[in-house]
């Protein structure tokens, strides 16, 4: 299970396949963006701790930890 590392700025582009989770394993706010460059209108946030989403087809996303550095994993193929 990748993990990376996510701080206030949008991070490089992070590869999902289909199926894919996204799990914010961190005590912080992470927004996700599907959209390159990243924008505010189109980001998606992931609560802390337990906030998670599941593609449904291979993308990428960039990522921001709202208040310091958090915590976000993919986990593979479910």
């Amino acid at each position: 299970m990748p993990h990376y590392r996510i701080t206030g700025v949008w991070s490089d582009p992070i590869t999902l396949e289909a199926r894919d989770i996204v799990q914010n394993q961190s005590a912080f706010l992470i927004e996700l963006c599907p959209q390159d460059p990243a924008t505010d209108a189109t980001s998606l946030r992931l609560p802390e701790i337990t906030g998670s989403i599941q593609v449904d087809a291979a993308m990428t996303l960039r990522a921001r930890c709202l208040n310091g550095t958090g915590m976000l994993a993919v986990v593979r193929g479910f």
